[in-house]
């Protein structure tokens, strides 16, 4: 009858759920104890040596053991440096940047030709200056020892010129150091409050960009 047939149907409809929920509660029990096996394996393996290196164990049973021959058996120390990776396109950038600085104790503000390169930036008086091998850079900014976080625009309080950023550098204080318009200096460390405007709302935009690369570059690198 058709009541007998609803039935069946029912019926089945439940032994497939049944059996679909035993497979994957086998499943799930079987990824667990994989996982035990795994963290076991790792933790048997894996110690401390004498000076503090991390020792790890690959002795094997007689099942998983390599070849006679194979330079895998036994014990690995092992120990591990990092450094930089060097970028095969790091953030560069040319162009006029006018910067304030300090003139016999007088504040002025100095048009320069400014590039970026290996997290500096190098100042000259004219474009050429840069390709002439005789003429060395007018002076330096370096970004590694950069206090400022993040280049931002200058406060109206700090400077009314427009299209300014700050960038803040901080070195030890050397024999010498003197305290002026754009320097503090408290015997231990020596604070130098660089101001460089550029010539354009969009030039300045393109040199923040390039900076903020360089300082998030050097920033996480030293934390």
């Amino acid at each position: 009858s058709d009541s007998e047939v609803v039935e069946e149907k029912k019926e089945e409809v439940e032994e497939k759920k049944e059996k679909k929920d035993k497979k994957e509660k086998e499943e799930v029990k079987e990824d667990e104890c994989s996982e035990l096996s795994n963290k076991d394996q790792e933790e048997s393996k894996t110690g401390s040596g004498d000076d503090g290196q991390t020792v790890v164990d690959t002795s094997l049973t007689e099942e998983e053991k390599a070849p006679f021959h194979s330079p895998f058996e036994g014990t690995i120390n092992l120990s591990m440096s990092a450094k930089e990776a060097i970028s095969s396109q790091p953030p560069s950038h040319k162009g006029f940047l006018t910067i304030f600085q300090d003139e016999s104790g007088l504040g002025a503000w100095n048009r320069r030709w400014c590039s970026v390169q290996d997290n500096k930036i190098y100042y000259w008086l004219y474009p050429e200056d840069e390709v002439n091998q005789n003429k060395q850079p007018h002076g330096e900014i370096d970004l590694r020892n950069c206090k400022t976080e993040t280049v931002s625009i200058a406060s109206r309080l700090d400077c009314a010129r427009p299209n300014t950023f700050v960038l803040v550098i901080m070195v030890a204080a050397q024999p010498g150091d003197r305290a002026s318009i754009i320097t503090e200096s408290n015997g231990k460390t020596t604070q130098t409050k660089y101001m460089l405007s550029a010539d354009s709302r969009e030039e300045r935009k393109q040199w923040m960009e390039v900076l903020n690369k360089c300082l998030q570059s050097v920033h996480s690198w030293n934390h």
